[in-house]
């Protein structure tokens, strides 16, 4: 087989869009570095960078914390070109995922660009309405309230909490469904039971008593204790596991709305044991 000759003008025409595509390859490579360069050198002009956060509705939650949070994951760059702070690619996933991480006590959260130099991160806390301290209730009274949690209205254990030597909140001292040794983020009981319990407490309230802790023994005893008038006295509600809330309530109130056993619990107050409500159609009580 023979090789076919190439006419020295067919070369030259094939040299030239060669050199054409190498200097088109150049001419767009020089380009989009331009274009690179431009950009990255745009993403971190001060008017377009984010500079100003303005953090609101949080009342617990430190206000420092939180923007120190938010500046740290906006500091650096993307693939070491794009600034994170430009208001047009700046973490706001990454930023709503840590603080709802961070910050346990954080219900709701916004965060919202406005104009090229401000976020507004607007925070709805959970409420702290009761407290989750351990399993079982210290022996001195000044201990209760040591390391104790918040726990919302549907029993979820969401933070730390500082020491209260009152009884400002109920608080609960039992197992709880996830790890007893990091209650964080962890349930007291399911939502359904901890309503339960809480009506419970609620309607034992409404009667004039004032409970100040609830304690969940190992066999599934729960001691409702009442707010003592004294060092000597620990007045308490007993009922069980399965014992059913409303009629053992029912119980209970059938039996104060009884003028003789109203005026002997309150009279007798400051030395009463225990009201007693574990058996069927039966208020037991004792005094000291």
């Amino acid at each position: 087989m023979k090789d076919i000759p190439t006419s020295p003008r067919i070369a030259l025409i094939k040299r030239k869009r060669k050199i054409l595509r190498l200097r088109l390859i150049v001419l767009f490579t020089i380009l989009f570095i331009s274009i690179i360069g431009a950009l990255s050198y745009f993403s971190f002009n001060s008017r377009v960078s984010i500079n100003n956060i303005v953090i609101t509705g949080n009342s617990i939650i430190d206000t420092n914390e939180i923007e120190a949070h938010i500046k740290e994951r906006m500091t650096g760059k993307y693939i070491g070109l794009f600034s994170k702070s430009n208001f047009l690619i700046y973490p706001h996933n990454k930023i709503y995922n840590d603080l709802i991480i961070s910050f346990p006590r954080i219900e709701n959260l916004s965060i919202k660009r406005q104009g090229f130099n401000t976020i507004n991160v607007v925070i709805n806390e959970r409420a702290g309405s009761y407290l989750y301290c351990g399993l079982i209730l210290p022996e001195e009274k000044n201990d209760v309230g040591e390391n104790c949690y918040f726990v919302n209205n549907d029993g979820f254990i969401f933070d730390k909490a500082p020491y209260f030597s009152g009884d400002v909140y109920l608080k609960f001292y039992t197992n709880i469904n996830g790890d007893i040794s990091k209650p964080l983020n962890s349930q007291i009981f399911t939502v359904e039971r901890f309503h339960e319990i809480i009506r419970f407490i609620d309607n034992v309230t409404s009667l004039g008593f004032k409970p100040a802790y609830l304690v969940v023994s190992d066999n599934n005893i729960y001691s409702l204790y009442l707010k003592s008038v004294n060092l000597n006295s620990k007045p308490k509600i007993v009922f069980k596991e399965d014992n059913v809330l409303p009629v053992i309530f029912d119980n209970l109130s059938v039996s104060m709305s009884k003028p003789e056993f109203a005026n002997e619990i309150n009279s007798k107050y400051d030395i009463l044991s225990y009201i007693d409500l574990r058996f069927k159609n039966k208020v037991l009580y004792k005094f000291q």
